[in-house]
């Protein structure tokens, strides 16, 4: 299928987020003690997490899939549950659940972090799985998909006095992917670098009782992980933005 994609509607959410992110920033309350300890952790900020303390947060998501896969533009909301839990000195268990019950990722792993006064330094793998079905009357009839792959990331931080910003880059390698279309069987990636992607998050106090994180990832893949459902035959690498946003519990 070739789609029809509303480029301006895409560059006004683009707009949109490019104008809300620095605004966010201001959210927060100046410190005015100078005897405040910072204290605070955040999720994407590879920032050394003591021993026993743990972050968990909820939030949402949504992609806009590219021109070539579907014939609108098709944003694909998600909701975002995510765990970091510090096991040991500088070492990590992360997880991750990203689902819109139609669609399901999971993957977990460890995070070895590390700081030199403001900036900090990540490195983790992950490895996860995917699952996800659809049925709907003249366009599917119970698609189904499954994936099991492994990640990568690199985590770089920065913490000012107010907020924290990040950047990650990673890489997804599938061990093994289908789908189903009724009783018809296709082999999806597998045994294959699948795609590359960089996530910027802004990390910041809000409302005085909550942290915030919101960002935006740009993923670059071959088959991106939101259109598995729909039978992607398009062999080509294709651009994927990501915006999200979370609070943590």
């Amino acid at each position: 299928m070739r789609l029809k994609y509303d480029f301006y509607s895409a560059k006004r959410i683009i707009l949109l987020v490019s104008w809300y992110l620095p605004a966010t920033l201001f959210c927060s309350q100046p410190k005015t003690d100078s005897t405040f300890i910072d204290t605070r952790y955040y999720f994407y900020e590879p920032y050394p997490l003591e021993t026993g303390n743990y972050i968990l947060q909820l939030g949402g998501s949504f992609s806009i899939l590219p021109l070539p896969i579907v014939e609108n533009e098709y944003p694909v909301p998600a909701l975002d549950l995510q765990y970091k839990h510090g096991i040991f000195n500088n070492l990590s268990i992360v997880a991750s659940l990203s689902t819109n019950v139609f669609g399901n990722l999971l993957h977990s792993g460890i995070q070895w972090n590390t700081k030199a006064d403001k900036f900090s330094f990540g490195i983790a793998e992950h490895v996860g799985g995917f699952y996800g079905f659809i049925s709907s009357e003249d366009e599917f009839d119970n698609n189904k998909a499954y994936a099991f792959y492994n990640l990568i990331f690199i985590r770089m931080g920065y913490r000012f006095d107010d907020f924290s910003i990040s950047m990650s880059w990673a890489a997804s390698y599938i061990f093994n992917s289908r789908t189903y279309v009724q009783d018809f069987s296709a082999q999806g990636p597998y045994s294959v670098i699948n795609d590359i992607f960089c996530t910027v998050a802004v990390e910041q106090p809000f409302l005085k009782s909550s942290l915030l994180s919101i960002g935006f990832s740009l993923n670059y893949a071959r088959s991106p992980y939101q259109a598995w459902l729909l039978y992607n035959t398009i062999d080509q690498y294709l651009f994927t933005p990501e915006f999200f946003f979370g609070f943590q519990l």
